[in-house]
């Protein structure tokens, strides 16, 4: 049997694209390989870079919303909102700056890279490895302002972010167990001359030189830990109000300091985000 010859013509196009497809998909391979292999190094060699890779990537996607009719994040936008109170100090800017030769030398997008790296940073830490394909196509100017959760939010302002982000109780609770690794800037050892000042300068300032607390004892871990401070908070104020001051007590009746957010505890104050803490508070494999 043979085919006529416009059946020939079309089952050659229709093999030459499915070769192009397998080549470009082989490309794609490579240069996501690349990619995470180098970021990889990175992030074990600094564990202080590897959250803020983390942290990068989710502000690059977190600006993106169902219904938008332009498309933001996760597109790198995030290069140039670095001005924004969300990304003010010091750990965004490194982390961009650890990213640029390697989207140089695996030439692939700013936004490839910066997915790369949030998945790669929690697998250089102990967290699962996350596959993440490219093909992401790079920004040209900022995505919209205003999108981003902040550390005061209540529980139901909470669970209201993600909703509009599609994310279920589980799967909001589980992403801010990021919280697990890494540090949040206080205002210690912040200078007067900062505390003095008003507004954006304010917080600018205070972002450069407050000190950075960890989350957890153990921030360059990714682990079940911050769960269960949260729960440990929830503990400690059912105890009985100390007597002593904390300077003046025994040291077997001093507790250990929890570095957590106003939205950390807001996860307590609603059943159905509270019963995910307890679940990956005592399962870390479904964390």
């Amino acid at each position: 049997f043979s085919l006529p010859r416009q059946g020939r013509r079309q089952q050659l196009a229709l093999l030459a694209a499915a070769a192009g497809a397998q080549t470009r998909q082989s490309a794609h391979a490579e240069t996501g390989q690349c990619a995470r292999s180098a970021i990889l190094e990175l992030a074990k060699a600094d564990v202080k870079l590897a959250p803020a890779l983390l942290r990068l990537a989710f502000h690059d996607a977190a600006t993106k919303r169902p219904r938008d009719n332009k498309r933001q994040g996760p597109n790198g936008s995030v290069r140039f909102e670095l001005a924004r109170n969300d990304n003010a100090g010091p750990t965004m800017k490194a982390a961009l700056q650890a990213l640029e030769p390697i989207v140089q030398r695996c030439a692939l997008s700013w936004a490839d890279a910066i997915a790369i790296g949030g998945a790669a940073a929690v697998e250089a830490l102990g967290g699962p490895k996350v596959e993440v394909s490219i093909g992401r196509v790079d920004a040209t100017e900022a995505d919209a302002d205003g999108r981003l959760p902040d550390g005061t939010l209540t529980a139901g302002s909470i669970r209201d972010y993600f909703r509009q982000l599609g994310y279920s109780d589980e799967e909001l609770v589980a992403l801010v167990g990021a919280h697990t690794v890494g540090r949040w800037t206080s205002l210690n050892d912040v200078s007067p001359a900062c505390l003095a000042k008003d507004g954006a300068e304010f917080w600018l300032c205070s972002r450069e030189e407050g000190r950075r607390l960890p989350f957890t004892s153990s921030p360059a871990s990714f682990n079940s830990q911050y769960f269960q401070d949260v729960l440990e908070w929830e503990r400690r104020q059912k105890l009985p109000k100390p007597t002593l001051k904390y300077k003046y007590r025994a040291d077997s009746e001093k507790s250990s300091q929890l570095n957590l957010l106003p939205s950390d505890i807001g996860l307590l104050f609603d059943p159905g985000l509270h019963k995910w803490v307890e679940r990956f508070a005592t399962d870390e494999a479904a964390f």
